[in-house]
């Protein structure tokens, strides 16, 4: 983004990471800055299956299935300003739950962002692991000059 001139950036932005470990805020910051619209991936994500936890559904991170958690989450998701859209996971019976969220939008509240926080808290970060990884050197971006300079390691 500080490289090329874009219309619209693709970035997961969701409760979980925002207030775990902040993922998401420099992105929606420089988007602000630059006019793009953001298309946000990720926003029904309810962070990594904890250790031992049975999975509703062979996914790498666990998708929200309770219709008010959605509501709030894609709700917190679309009130980030520049969000556009946000797109939820590829199982029918959850986008069926995001358009009903949708018809149905409304801002969050600071009520519901309260306990979106109060859920993160509890949650376990998908990104968090990867993060500490560039900030110590361990892995970095496959791409020339970037901000991560010095990184010995590429993305998967």
């Amino acid at each position: 983004m500080e490289k090329f001139r874009f219309d619209t950036v693709m970035f997961p932005i969701n409760y979980i990471e925002y207030f775990k470990i902040g993922f998401g805020k420099p992105v929606l910051e420089l988007a602000r800055k630059q006019g793009l619209g953001v298309l946000a991936i990720k926003p029904m994500c309810g962070g990594a299956w904890p250790p031992g936890a049975p999975r509703s559904r062979q996914w790498w991170y666990r998708p929200l299935e309770d219709p008010q958690d959605i509501s709030m989450a894609l709700r917190f998701t679309l009130s980030q300003e520049p969000v556009a859209v946000g797109f939820p996971p590829g199982w029918l019976d959850l986008a069926d739950k995001a358009v009903q969220v949708g018809r149905a939008y409304r801002p969050i509240t600071e009520d519901e962002t309260d306990k979106l926080r109060q859920m993160a808290a509890a949650a376990l970060s998908i990104f968090e692991r990867e993060e500490q990884q560039v900030a110590r050197g361990e892995i970095g971006p496959a791409w020339p000059n970037s901000p991560h300079e010095g990184a010995t390691g590429h993305h998967a």
